[in-house]
């Protein structure tokens, strides 16, 4: 039993080294000079990933002065030429918020925007992501904007009014201020896998010596 329980525990221990949550994604924090409103359109921005990955949480940040609707609304779009493509999957969430003053301009105040994901599978590829304050029902201005940042080597944000009509989708001309996290790899790193097999050869000797130990009289 000794033996047993020591062999998981030097498993998990390879296990958890692997960052279950770490940050997959970051285009970038608000830079305090414009947003895009995300009530009247649905604001959308492009992400990319090497390797198959499961998204876990998201966190953007955004600026009102009183015009947040309680409630985000999320997608996540395959890619179609530079644009939203498919619907992949949606959902409705009541994100954490926290005052961030660097997010805010113009007479706006700043805030920081953090929800879960139900651990969304991806594979390598481009995709995006959409957010909408509050339910696609609410059509109306808000001035609640999705906080820029500064330019990358991404495409610029789409918007949208898809929903409220058949627009399509256009270029807003901004990068803005979000995170994606989630599990990178569930496998054990490198370095894990030979911390594990020193502890099992280790355990194996262990195991040898005492099993000589009970046949050896002296």
């Amino acid at each position: 039993m000794i033996a047993r329980h020591t062999v998981v525990g030097l498993a998990a221990l390879a296990l958890a080294a692997t960052p279950l949550r770490a940050q997959l994604y970051d285009n970038g924090l608000p830079n305090g000079s414009n947003g895009n409103e995300m009530t009247r359109w649905i604001q959308a921005e492009d992400f990319a990933f090497g390797a198959p990955t499961v998204l876990g949480a998201v966190r953007f940040w955004a600026m009102h002065s009183g015009g947040y609707q309680g409630s985000i609304f999320w997608q996540i779009y395959g890619n179609n030429v530079a644009q939203p493509g498919t619907v992949l999957f949606s959902g409705s969430v009541n994100p954490t918020v926290a005052g961030y003053p660097g997010a805010g301009c113009c007479g706006y105040t700043g805030y920081q925007f953090d929800f879960l994901l139900p651990n969304i599978g991806l594979g390598a590829g481009t995709f995006w992501l959409a957010l909408h304050n509050g339910p696609l029902t609410t059509t109306l201005r808000e001035n609640f904007y999705w906080s820029t940042t500064n330019g990358n080597s991404t495409l610029t944000g789409r918007e949208d009014q898809t929903a409220f009509g058949d627009d399509g989708w256009y270029d807003n001309g901004q990068e803005h201020a979000f995170q994606l996290y989630g599990e990178t790899n569930a496998i054990p790193e490198p370095a894990s896998m030979a911390l594990l097999a020193t502890g099992l050869v280790g355990l194996a000797g262990f195991h040898l010596r005492r099993r000589r130990s009970r046949k050896d009289p002296s």
